[in-house]
């Protein structure tokens, strides 16, 4: 295993760089993974899932955060639990839980009644959504990430139907200066939708 990576700041946005990543999966941009984690508001006891943990980057960092939480991830990609495993060791964290498995069907692989949950947005959205937010604690946070337009009307509908509380959608799109030769760009990562609302 390789030496554990350290981050000696009390700050969240690890750097990208930090987390190995693999044909086809790269991590969450730093900063949306600071805009996500400011919309879940976990506590320092949370039990929090992660349903669609790809390689894990948002997932540690909430882990990190929160050393007398815990976070329970569920990703159905052999290959994305492989990668998630190696960042895993990789910062020697130990209250994230990696569940093999596909929402809706295997939610119960997780602890019951978290009291924060992420949620990327897949097919079929709307009965996963409905199985995530009846296992959220009352009060507890859902955070939905999307990147089409689809996602965010599909996302919105059910959670109005539901009757979930302050319900908040951000666009965010990180540009990032980019240099070649003597000239500089700012590239712009795939814009998120952020949806987040109160049970």
């Amino acid at each position: 295993m390789p030496n554990p990576f350290h981050w000696d700041f009390v700050t969240p946005g690890l750097p990208d760089s930090a987390f190995e990543d693999a044909p086809g999966f790269s991590p969450t941009p730093l900063e949306l993974r600071v805009m996500l984690l400011a919309h879940l508001r976990p506590r320092a006891d949370s039990l929090v899932w992660d349903v669609g943990g790809g390689t894990g980057a948002l997932a540690l960092e909430i882990a990190r955060l929160m050393p007398g939480g815990a976070v329970h991830t569920l990703e159905r990609d052999p290959e994305a639990i492989e990668l998630l495993e190696r960042n895993r060791q990789r910062f020697d964290i130990h209250n994230l839980h990696i569940h093999a498995g596909e929402a809706p069907e295997d939610l119960a692989l997780l602890p019951p009644h978290p009291d924060r949950v992420l949620l990327e947005v897949g097919r079929p959205l709307e009965d996963v959504l409905r199985a995530v937010w009846e296992a959220l604690q009352p009060s507890g946070r859902l955070v939905i990430s999307t990147v089409n337009l689809e996602g965010l009307v599909k996302a919105t509908d059910t959670l109005a139907q539901l009757g979930a509380h302050d319900v908040q959608v951000v666009q965010a799109t990180v540009h990032r200066m980019q240099r070649r030769g003597s000239q500089a760009k700012l590239a712009a990562a795939e814009p998120l939708f952020v949806i987040a609302a109160e049970r």
